[in-house]
């Protein structure tokens, strides 16, 4: 038994590393986590009991299988992203030149997830999950107006979570677990070095006229927990409710300057020790969220299924980098996000005694500040649209697909360049349209 564990937790970990983690996101936390959950857009899914695959909407799914269950998805995000009517001005006179208008702002994504559970007795319950909770990537030309806001930005994570569970009393049952998370940031723009010696007063250099890079990457592990309650009411309804807590990353890793290429950043680096290589930190706070959900049967095989999720987005509030070089200012993106709800709901009905479908739909809240909407994590409220298929394809394996199609209307990016941080950024404005095709697949395995 301690051995499938070991076994299955491996197989699903050396899967998830050799993937893609990068795509369109509710902001950047992925609903990428259960092939059968996308089916019916996440639908009722903190409430599946016996279902290891939706542990990470509620470690409690794990409660109830008989003997050992693995369960792995895959799903592929397809985006089809723009910007146009990109905007700039420098130091509040200066418009900025470049590409006003651009396509495939945000990558696609292909990301694995999988659970492993086992029953140690006949109320207690074990398992182990690995999931990709966030991810994103946007990425602008070197030459676009957005390019002192960033040219690409991205977040990678990952998570394993062991996770023990007791049925409580019959048909109700708690789980929970440590969450260890790690978190990978890639973030490149350009500075606008005319500007910055224009600003110090020391040439008669013109603003947006003479561009240097930079490349900031670091990484972190750190730790949080989940936690999950199911039951049974009468007439086979069936609840659930979930809580993961934020995670604090203190990212550590290094800044390179590319200023081969701008005369203006080579004096500033002689004259003021600017743009100079080294390590940097970087505080990153992931987001609590508290999850619930509702199974309501209307016939033997037809159920209604609902959700609600709260993301707790006001912890992200700023995205700060801190440089060795006490020469080198701060880099800082104000963010300043309000919390916000999903809701959900889908039908699921049997077709056959091994056959069976649902749909579901789901609208989600946009947390971005619109004061502080930036190019690097561009909002918007969606609705996501889904369908799915599970086939048991013998007493051991089921197989599930799913596709899902996320609307979203066009959202403003706004930056003023009265913000003290943008003073050599400048202000921005743009129009970004963000949509997206979800394919998914999975397969449950019964030992």
């Amino acid at each position: 038994m301690y051995k499938n564990v070991a076994t299955g937790a491996l197989t699903i970990g050396a899967a998830m590393l050799l993937s893609s983690t990068s795509a369109m996101a509710s902001a950047f936390a992925l609903n990428t986590q259960s092939a059968e959950a996308l089916g019916a857009a996440t639908a009722g899914a903190s409430a599946t009991q016996a279902t290891p695959g939706n542990a990470y909407f509620n470690p409690a799914s794990i409660v109830g299988i008989d003997g050992s269950e693995s369960s792995f998805s895959i799903i592929g995000v397809f985006n089809d992203t723009s910007y146009e009517n990109a905007e700039g001005l420098l130091l509040g006179t200066v418009p900025v030149a470049g590409e006003t208008s651009g396509e495939a702002v945000i990558g696609d994504g292909v990301f694995p997830t999988g659970t492993f559970a086992t029953k140690l007795s006949d109320r207690v319950f074990a398992g182990v999950a690995i999931y990709a909770p966030f991810g994103f990537n946007t990425s602008y030309d070197d030459n676009s107006v957005m390019r002192y806001h960033g040219t690409f930005s991205q977040v990678v994570s990952g998570s394993l979570s062991p996770i023990l569970g007791i049925q409580i009393a019959d048909g109700w049952a708690i789980a929970g677990g440590p969450r260890l998370q790690y978190l990978d940031i890639d973030i490149e723009g350009a500075t606008d070095a005319a500007g910055a010696a224009a600003a110090l007063l020391m040439d008669g250099s013109i603003p947006g006229t003479d561009d240097s890079f930079f490349d900031i990457s670091a990484d972190d592990w750190d730790l949080g927990y989940s936690f999950g309650i199911q039951g049974t009411l009468g007439n086979g309804i069936q609840i659930g409710a979930s809580f993961s807590s934020k995670v604090e990353h203190d990212l550590e890793g290094d800044v390179e300057f590319d200023i081969s290429q701008s005369t203006a950043a080579q004096n500033l680096a002689m004259a003021a020790g600017l743009f100079q290589d080294g390590p940097i930190t970087s505080p990153f706070t992931t987001p609590a969220n508290i999850q619930f959900g509702a199974i309501v049967p209307v016939s033997n095989q037809t159920r209604l299924l609902a959700s609600a999720v709260q993301t707790r987005w006001s912890s992200f509030d700023q995205l700060l980098t801190d440089f060795e070089s006490p020469l080198q200012p701060d880099e800082v993106i104000t963010q300043n996000w309000k919390n916000s709800w999903s809701g959900a709901l889908g039908v699921e009905t049997e077709l056959t005694a091994r056959d069976t479908v649902r749909v579901g739909a789901m609208y989600e809240d946009d947390p971005v500040n619109p004061d502080f909407s930036s190019p690097r994590v561009p909002g918007a409220k969606r609705v996501w649209i889904a369908a799915g298929y599970s086939r048991d394809l013998s007493e051991r394996a089921t197989l599930q697909l799913a596709a899902s199609y996320v609307f979203s209307d066009e959202q403003p990016v706004n930056q003023s360049g009265a913000y003290p941080e943008n003073l050599l950024r400048g202000a921005l404005s743009s129009d970004v349209q963000i949509n997206a095709l979800l394919l998914g697949l999975g397969i449950d395995w019964r030992f």
